[in-house]
């Protein structure tokens, strides 16, 4: 994994960390509207995590450059 795939995650989950504990403290003094933007910016962190986890993005690479030499068919 390269170091800034790593450096990633790691600021995603400080960031998640931050957000929630933040969230506990002062739970009583924030709006719902608050809230919802906590949960939708923690989904996207995740999705964040999980894309990068996953590797899709060097599976898409290599798919760009896995170009066929006579495409569509030409052959002649």
């Amino acid at each position: 994994m390269s170091a800034r795939r790593l450096l990633r995650i790691l600021l995603s989950l400080v960031l998640l960390v931050w957000l929630w504990t933040r969230a506990w403290r002062e739970w009583d003094l924030r709006s719902g509207l608050w809230l919802f933007g906590s949960i939708t910016l923690t989904v996207v962190l995740l999705l964040v995590i999980v894309f990068e986890l996953s590797g899709a993005q060097n599976r898409w690479r290599k798919m760009r450059d896995n170009v066929p030499k006579k495409p569509l068919g030409l052959d002649s």
